[in-house]
């Protein structure tokens, strides 16, 4: 059974946008430098950056940098930059990766492998607290040759244990986009005995994220977040996910720890 993992990318860009933010414009929190560089690591449940099996602890590392808010960028989310930097309104360009899967030991399944999409993305504050937007997205590596959009939700509060951010969200895929993540073709039934199965275009899933970044003392911080998902639509009764359980819920948590340098 191939195993879907790119949606991970909805999630982690929040975790260590918080106080440089990068793409959402939430107010900025704590204290402010020109440049920052994050390392860290931790464990993570239901993503594989290299294609291993989803559903155990993974081990997840973390490597990112931000020069004012402008270029910014990490190896899970790619690289970036803010061509519009105002206190309500982000917008600008990425290069960014797109995790595959794997194929749970199935023969004769293509599975798609690591790819890369060109985005365009906007997100407006609304109020203090909500930043409302999306990212417009297209294949630039020949895996899919497709495009999908993700709209989302966003709420920040500070709470007596650390940050909190809520996120919820939805995205859609092209006709390629789902039939390459999704769909079976011909070549594909005849090998492994599953049905043909065609994709449109049209919603993939929906989602919400709990994240909170706990400081520890000046320089650390400790990052958790838990993510739950819902399969929409003809992605819903893909045999790639009926197979498996019936498993239209799809489920992420993970604890990272973080050590920022900065300067101005």
């Amino acid at each position: 059974m191939r195993t879907l993992l790119f949606t991970i990318s909805a999630v982690l860009p929040l975790l260590f946008g918080v106080a440089h933010a990068q793409t959402q414009p939430y107010k900025p929190v704590g204290e402010q430098h020109d440049w920052t560089i994050d390392l860290g690591a931790g464990a993570v449940y239901g993503f594989s950056a290299n294609g291993g099996d989803p559903e155990k602890v993974n081990v997840i590392p973390w490597a990112g940098f931000n020069y004012k808010n402008r270029f910014y960028g990490d190896a899970l989310n790619g690289i970036g930059y803010n061509l519009i930097l105002r206190d309500r309104l982000r917008a600008g360009v990425q290069v960014r990766p797109h995790f595959g899967g794997n194929a749970d030991g199935m023969e004769g399944l293509d599975v798609p492998g690591l790819g890369a999409d060109l985005a365009g993305y906007a997100f407006y504050r609304v109020g203090e607290n909500f930043s409302l937007g999306g990212r417009l997205m297209h294949d630039i590596s020949g895996v899919s040759n497709g495009s999908s959009l993700m709209l989302s939700a966003g709420h920040q509060d500070i709470t007596k244990v650390g940050l909190l951010q809520t996120l919820v969200y939805t995205r859609f895929g092209d006709r390629k986009t789902n039939q390459a993540y999704y769909g079976i073709d011909a070549s594909e039934a005849a090998t492994t005995g599953l049905s043909p199965y065609a994709v449109g275009a049209g919603p993939q899933n929906i989602g919400i994220a709990f994240l909170m970044m706990t400081p520890i003392r000046k320089h650390y911080a400790i990052a958790t977040f838990i993510n739950a998902e819902r399969a929409l639509g003809d992605v819903a009764d893909s045999p790639l996910i009926q197979l498996k359980q019936n498993q239209e819920m799809s489920y992420r948590a993970g604890i990272l720890v973080v050590r920022r340098f900065g300067g101005n």
